[in-house]
């Protein structure tokens, strides 16, 4: 199969997941990376491309020049403005904010921030990540599962900890169903991510299931 080939379906793939969900939240940042390279990529591949420039995580990325995107990744006149550009328009949407941030004190800031979720019709997993003064610094979908289930592994959460810079989390995930009594899996996880969390020295603030206009927090249960 040819490259064009190749990236083709991988293209189509990702459409394909997106229209699954219908919510471009589902979608991680390699798939954003594939999508947004594909109109101005020939002869190589998006997925190892995708996979080059976030070696490093995205903000190691948005910190080179145009003339760095360049040399470090091959990236030709055109791509490396073009991506230096999409990453200069995040910058400035991220400062334009910047007074607005979200600071987590509770579960209900949580809940208010991420209510969305009541409405994915699987279960998504989503980690929020805080600076010292539990500003939310980045947001990132961990895991989709099914209907009532979503497989996460604790070092999928702190390696994604550990490329935002996080000081704490917060883990964030919704019940189709709308109950958000946790599970015993639910609780098992949140155990596991308190565990690693003490290793790494990043606390896990709590763990927050949304449901239809409501939630819970285990911490607020004093399940962990």
């Amino acid at each position: 199969m040819s490259i064009k080939e190749l990236n083709a379906l991988a293209v189509q793939e990702i459409r394909n997941n997106y229209f699954l969900t219908g919510q471009i939240l589902s979608l991680s940042t390699r798939d954003l990376l594939v999508l947004m390279m594909e109109p101005i990529t020939s002869g190589r591949s998006l997925s190892l491309l995708a996979d080059e420039l976030l070696q490093h995580g995205l903000r190691s990325l948005s910190e080179l020049s145009e003339f760095e995107l360049s040399m470090r990744y091959g990236l030709n006149e055109r791509q490396s403005f073009f991506l230096a550009s999409l990453l200069e328009l995040g910058r400035r949407q991220v400062v334009s904010r910047k007074e607005d941030r979200v600071t987590i004190r509770s579960s209900a800031n949580v809940a208010a921030f991420m209510m969305e979720m009541r409405y994915l019709e699987k279960e998504h997993f989503v980690c929020l990540f805080l600076d010292t003064k539990n500003h939310v610094i980045a947001r990132e979908t961990i895991s989709i599962g099914t209907l009532d289930a979503a497989i996460v592994h604790p070092r999928e959460v702190f390696s994604a900890a550990i490329r935002h810079r996080a000081s704490s989390i917060v883990a964030v995930h919704n019940h189709p169903s709308g109950n958000t009594t946790p599970s015993p899996a639910d609780i098992d996880l949140t155990k596991k991510l308190t565990e690693v969390g003490e290793l790494v020295g990043i606390e896990l603030l709590d763990h927050v299931i949304i449901g239809d206009g409501v939630h819970s927090s285990l911490r607020e249960l004093g399940l962990f």
